[in-house]
């Protein structure tokens, strides 16, 4: 942060620096607009920014995605069987701290073709992994992936002080991701709620066929309601609480415009430029609006309903502005 030599505080900037650039895109795109002790962040890069620089680095592989906020209980080899479904996977890397003989929470995964990696990056952003968020994007250079956690094995073994220092870290609608996915996510939440502090997660053969977070969500989204942004009209967001309230108490409803990103990864399905998401304040209340919606017909077309991951909820809406929310009655 720049400080100011006559107040003694900071000046209301600062630079953060990442390892690597697909962390500083990520960031700037996840954290401009956030509000942070009152005040709305502005994030940017510098003024000073030379984008020609970039042009000497190599292309980014059309086929390999960025991930991290990964838990350190994910092993590589759990993060290529959750990326499995969206198609084969050629390599899996986890960037290795010497320090702590762990991954750093973030690494790369490169497909074997290009569209396996566009809908991964789609579908698994904000997906609820390990009790934590993933973050997932296209590459932003390219380059060789590296060894990854293998490089660890060329070390000697760790120090007896190496080994404290180890033990002292911390635990840590757009398209959704196939139901297999969900199930094996499932499964390692489960794992590690019941075993913290064990050794990073191996692959399980016998996932759990329900996703806790999704089953217990209050959030419902709709889709196929209207046929596209010109069909969207101001009383629309009303209309669904006034059908939903049926149900149970609403706080929220957003009507979602989805990115051309999204729409390619949806296969460009007819309905899916908006969703509605219903954000009851019971879970009870949701599945209830699953029965009631799920397969009605609305203005001749038929909706489709489906429960939906809350925190993927709060990470798909935090830019939409068409915000409805009821008054609350007396």
């Amino acid at each position: 942060m720049a400080k100011d030599p006559a107040t003694g505080r900071h000046k209301g900037f600062g630079f953060v620096e990442y390892d690597v650039p697909e962390a500083a895109t990520l960031a700037m795109d996840v954290m401009n607009g956030m509000m942070v002790g009152g005040r709305q962040l502005k994030i940017g890069r510098p003024n000073n920014y030379n984008l020609a620089v970039t042009q000497g680095f190599p292309a980014p592989p059309e086929e390999r995605i960025y991930v991290a906020n990964v838990n350190e209980a994910i092993s590589e080899e759990v993060l290529r069987e959750i990326f499995a479904p969206f198609g084969e996977v050629k390599a899996c890397v986890l960037s290795a701290d010497i320090a702590t003989r762990k991954h750093r929470g973030w690494g790369f995964i490169e497909f074997a073709e290009s569209t396996p990696a566009e809908q991964a990056a789609m579908a698994m952003n904000g997906f609820s992994l390990g009790n934590l968020t993933l973050r997932v994007r296209k590459c932003v250079v390219g380059g060789p992936l590296g060894e990854g956690m293998a490089a660890l094995g060329s070390l000697p073994p760790p120090s007896s002080s190496e080994a404290a220092t180890s033990n002292n870290v911390s635990q840590a609608t757009g398209p959704r991701p196939p139901q297999q996915v969900i199930d094996v996510a499932a499964s390692i939440n489960l794992s590690i709620g019941e075993a913290s502090g064990s050794a990073p997660l191996q692959p399980s053969s016998t996932p759990q066929v329900v996703q806790k977070a999704v089953a217990s969500s209050p959030i419902v989204v709709l889709e196929n309601v209207v046929g596209g942004r010109s069909e969207v009209d101001d009383e629309l967001a009303a209309d669904m609480e006034g059908e939903g309230s049926k149900c149970g108490a609403i706080a929220k409803v957003v009507v979602h415009f989805a990115s051309q990103e999204e729409i390619q990864a949806a296969g460009g399905a007819e309905g899916s430029e908006v969703s509605i998401f219903l954000q009851f304040k019971e879970a009870a209340s949701a599945v209830r609006a699953l029965e009631l919606f799920d397969g009605r017909w609305f203005a001749g077309r038929q909706v489709a309903a489906s429960l939906f991951d809350y925190e993927r909820y709060r990470v798909v809406t935090s830019s939409d502005t068409m915000v409805y929310i009821p008054e609350a009655s007396d």
